[in-house]
């Protein structure tokens, strides 16, 4: 037996596209054949599936596509204190594939009948045992050894023949082919004859032109000029308040995120990857302690540039961030898990809409009342129709400044993400119960805490503009928040 592998994904390929694994068997053709796929977690005994294939019609491939099975495997990672860097296991899965087979037990035998003890005796490689029952079948059907063809019992066997209780005396012709196999129909099973060793599928979705043309090598930081797991644009404009958190397959080293600003002034954060893919923050608002002289943001800086950097002198692609510092309506922030894996965000600062929905269940219970004297009477506060599981969802209704073309296409990937938060800013507006007041007399609100919270993108429906069609670019979107505030009853 020989297997050959016509086809199979790179080795670190994105979970969400096609993951076809397809070999090809010298015994294809044989009774009852299949192909047996084993998925384990890579270098370990861990099986988290078995797939039974039929070979295809018209080549006897054994195909199989093991995206669905790795999707369940990867999710996401996401640190909002981290200011540093992380390994992100969850963002990838390492896998093994191990091929083999199955078909009937069934072995072949040509014009070797003969006597013994005046029973029938085939020549035949076979795994019989005396007792076993067994189905012969002629290559004629039967027509000149009438008795041999069927079900018989094995009265004994060896590794090279076996005797079944046929008498020798009912056979007419010796040169007759045939096959013998268990009764049962049980199986030849053979595991692991084809290996696929570590494989890894990531948290990722190219679309249907871009997966054609899709090449592992373009994120292997190794190289030069390679990318990050992101699709956010090289060139992105962020408020000094956004966070981004990127992603980029590890080159397992010590080496270096680095940052230059448009003063020309160079910084860089040291890690130490571990793990095949590593999320680091990046963001104005995120990009945590730096080793440089001086801040990387000040007032007359325009924009700053990072990479990754590793320790035998090899640059990534640069992600330019311009800062953006146009004056604010309101600001919310949003993050959002991209079709790489990352998490990037989008700042909404024109005019902003908060909204609060509440359901309730209302039912109207019997005023039992009370007797008094010979009549019956009732408090005034007594209730009729009552009111219970109260709860108040908010939503809000978000606007983004104007924005490049690139960015414009970038928000597709917000409006579509399954995992997406908006930054809620706590004020304060009172020290002690006393009201702030500012130095011009008016009130003062002082941010007191951030945090993030689950919402649900609302829009079922957008449109995707383009510069040569509408030269000045804004978004809107409506947001709900995941969890519900709970009322006392």
């Amino acid at each position: 037996m020989s297997q050959t592998t016509i086809a199979s994904p790179q080795v670190f390929s994105p979970a969400y596209n096609p993951l076809k694994f397809i070999v090809d068997s010298t015994n294809k053709n044989n009774t009852g054949f299949k192909y047996i796929f084993d998925v384990y977690e890579a270098g370990t005994a861990t099986k988290i599936a078995q797939y039974k294939v039929l070979p295809t019609y018209g080549d006897g491939y054994g195909e199989i596509d093991l995206s669905k099975l790795l999707q369940s495997q990867v999710s996401w990672d996401l640190n909002t204190l981290s200011t540093s860097w992380y390994n992100a296991p969850n963002s990838r899965y390492l896998y093994d594939v191990k091929v083999g087979e199955e078909q009937l037990a069934e072995y072949l035998y040509t014009a070797n009948l003969n006597n013994n003890g005046g029973n029938v005796r085939i020549v035949v490689t076979n795994t019989f045992t005396a007792g076993d029952q067994v189905i012969i079948e002629q290559a004629d059907g039967g027509v000149a050894n009438p008795q041999l063809e069927g079900l018989h019992t094995v009265l004994s066997a060896t590794g090279s023949t076996l005797t079944v209780n046929v008498a020798w005396s009912t056979v007419t012709s010796v040169g007759i082919d045939g096959s013998v196999h268990y009764a049962d129909n049980r199986k030849l099973i053979t595991l692991n004859v084809t290996s696929f060793d570590d494989y890894i599928a990531y948290n990722g979705a190219f679309r249907w032109l871009d997966w054609s043309v899709y090449d592992q090598a373009d994120y292997n930081l190794d190289y030069d000029q390679r990318q990050w797991l992101t699709n956010q644009p090289q060139q992105f404009s962020c408020t000094l308040g956004q966070d981004l958190y990127l992603n980029l397959r590890s080159p397992k080293g010590h080496d270096k995120i680095m940052f230059i600003n448009s003063l020309g002034d160079v910084f860089y954060k040291a890690i130490n990857n571990a793990d095949e893919i590593s999320q680091v923050p990046v963001g104005p608002n995120n990009y945590g302690i730096l080793v440089g002289t001086g801040d990387l943001i000040t007032n007359t800086v325009d924009w700053y540039d990072v990479y990754y950097f590793t320790a035998t002198g090899v640059g990534s692609l640069k992600y330019r961030i311009n800062l953006d510092r146009r004056t604010t309506i309101s600001e919310y922030h949003m993050l959002f898990l991209d079709r790489m894996g990352s998490y990037s965000s989008f700042a909404f600062q024109l005019k902003s809409y908060e909204r609060g929905e509440i359901t309730r269940e209302i039912f109207n219970r019997d005023v039992a009342g009370y007797i008094q004297g010979a009549s019956w009477n009732y408090h005034t506060e007594d209730m009729g129709f009552m009111q219970s599981n109260v709860n108040v969802s908010k939503s809000f209704d978000l606007n983004t400044n104007w924005m490049e073309e690139s960015a414009g296409q970038y928000f597709e990937e917000l409006l579509t993400s399954p995992q997406t938060f908006v930054k809620i800013v706590q004020y304060n507006t009172t020290e002690g119960g006393i009201p702030i007041i500012g130095e011009d007399g008016c009130p003062v609100h002082i941010a007191e805490s951030t945090a993030y919270q689950p919402c649900i993108v609302q829009n079922n429906t957008y449109e995707v503009y383009q510069q040569r069609n509408k030269n000045l670019i804004k978004q809107s979107i409506t947001i709900k928040l995941s969890n519900q505030d709970n009322i006392n009853g």
